[in-house]
């Protein structure tokens, strides 16, 4: 209780001394000037009006005043109000301006700028500090902000296509245009698809179109990593905003496009589908090849992407001497082999042997692999070795890979360094990534094949095909 009535009685006072700044107040006479800001920050866009302002309020207005306000700030914006600020009598508001040189704003870049007087000055509930932003947009990825998921869907493909990196994309939004989005890295191909959003929901599609060989029409060209009959599809977007649209839900949200209760927000439009040896695809005699490409909103929580830094590299194709003559699953035998964007020595295996778990390794000069997963500790020898629970069945049990990760038994064959990454193929295709493995079942323990074998095999993952 005691605290309370402590906390109570300053709070009494601090409404006491605001009431006292009022010109109508006969109770108290303030002994400062009981000045604030109108607000303690801002932020602006540039625009072509080179100034902004602000207001500086007294409480006090029966006596000439002279405030001295201290400024600093990116060398482009300047005061444009004097530095010395006076209230004749009967005046309780002056208005500061900052002004700015936009010429030296870089596109997608924010400054900053403060105006301040003294402390003893200011109101008891005031602010003596004003923090001003300003920012210009445009650059690059600096304007957009990842906004939601989004999962691409086109029917003719997904029934035939299994879709792995293409399936989910970001969708990003625009900083300072809530109508203008951004789809990253649509279906894998490298390409983000910049769209506005009308308020009628049709969408308007910004990226640059070539001609396309087919009909000599412009359309936004898309050479995704979408495998179809074991070539990958080229997509021709016709960006005639008459056929795209985003159905279901707009203008609900914080943004032009939002969700339904049902979840169901997808923006659309119409596309050819090309294949080296096919050209456009057609699946039936009256097919003229377009068909509605989706793009599902899932959620409007960006989904997380731990492969944002890499891309497809090619195709691996698991083999183990002693388990493939068991084995029959494309799953488990076929994986994706990814190369980091920024450290071409770096690579990634996804989903190795089925397991669920990337394989992570780089590569030096002379081709040692070194393996970057964590470890634990294997019951067989107390050794750490990096622990795969696969979906390879051996006689009825799945089989579960120790993998040493001991630089000197790992390695890749036959050619480093002869192509844009580190690893490539040679001109037969052959390029193995291998290591030494224990292959373990829940009855077997450590798998043996004879007499002599102490359970260490090697493991390939066979590269049978590059993307370039």
């Amino acid at each position: 209780m005691k605290k309370l009535l402590s906390t109570i009685s300053v709070l009494m006072v601090a409404l006491f001394a605001l009431v006292s700044c009022e010109q109508t107040s006969y109770l108290y006479e303030p002994d400062n000037e009981c000045l604030t800001f109108s607000a303690s920050s801002g932020s602006w866009l540039f625009t072509d009006e080179p100034v902004i302002e602000f207001q500086l309020v007294r409480g006090v207005i029966n006596t000439d005043l002279t405030v001295n306000l201290d400024f600093s700030g990116a060398s482009l914006f300047s005061l444009e109000t004097p530095a010395h600020v006076h209230f004749p009598i009967g005046t309780s508001t002056a208005t500061v301006r900052v002004g700015y040189d936009a010429t030296q704003a870089e596109a997608g870049e924010s400054y900053g700028f403060t105006v301040s007087f003294d402390k003893n000055q200011m109101s008891p509930a005031g602010w003596n500090v004003f923090t001003g932003t300003m920012s210009m947009p445009g650059g690059d990825d600096s304007e957009f902000v990842d906004y939601a998921t989004v999962e691409f869907y086109q029917g003719k493909m997904n029934s035939s296509v299994e879709l792995y990196d293409e399936k989910y994309s970001t969708l990003q939004v625009s900083k300072f245009d809530k109508t203008k989005y951004r789809i990253v890295n649509a279906m894998n191909s490298g390409v983000d698809l910049d769209f506005t959003l009308g308020s009628d929901g049709v969408v308007y599609l910004l990226n640059e179109t070539v001609e396309c060989p087919y009909d000599g029409e412009q359309y936004i060209k898309v050479p995704s990593t979408i495998e179809y009959q074991g070539e990958l599809v080229t997509f021709w977007i016709d960006p005639n905003p008459k056929y795209n649209k985003a159905a279901e839900n707009l203008g609900t949200g914080e943004y032009t496009m939002a969700l339904t209760d049902d979840g169901g927000t997808s923006i659309t439009w119409y596309v050819w589908m090309e294949t080296a040896s096919k050209g456009i695809l057609l699946f039936s005699d009256t097919d003229d090849g377009w068909w509605r490409m989706y793009y599902d909103v899932v959620n409007l929580t960006p989904r997380p992407n731990p492969d944002i830094d890499y891309m497809k590299l090619g195709k691996v194709e698991f083999y183990q001497g002693k388990m493939n003559s068991s084995v029959t699953s494309e799953k488990v035998l076929h994986s994706l082999l990814l190369v980091n964007k920024y450290d071409p020595a770096k690579f990634r295996i996804k989903n190795a042997i089925n397991s669920g778990i990337d394989l992570d390794f780089t590569i030096s000069a002379e081709g040692v692999v070194y393996l970057l997963n964590e470890t634990e500790e294997c019951p067989y020898d107390g050794e750490q070795y990096i622990k795969i629970p696969s979906t390879v069945v051996y006689e009825g049990e799945r089989v579960t890979f120790w993998i040493d990760p001991n630089p000197k038994y790992n390695k890749v064959a036959e050619n480093i360094g002869t192509g844009p990454y580190l690893m490539d193929m040679t001109p037969d295709g052959g390029t193995s990534i291998t290591w030494y493995v224990w292959m373990e079942t829940a009855s077997r323990g450590i798998l043996t094949f004879g007499d002599g074998d102490d359970g260490w095999w090697r493991m390939y993952y066979d590269v049978t095909e590059v993307y370039y």
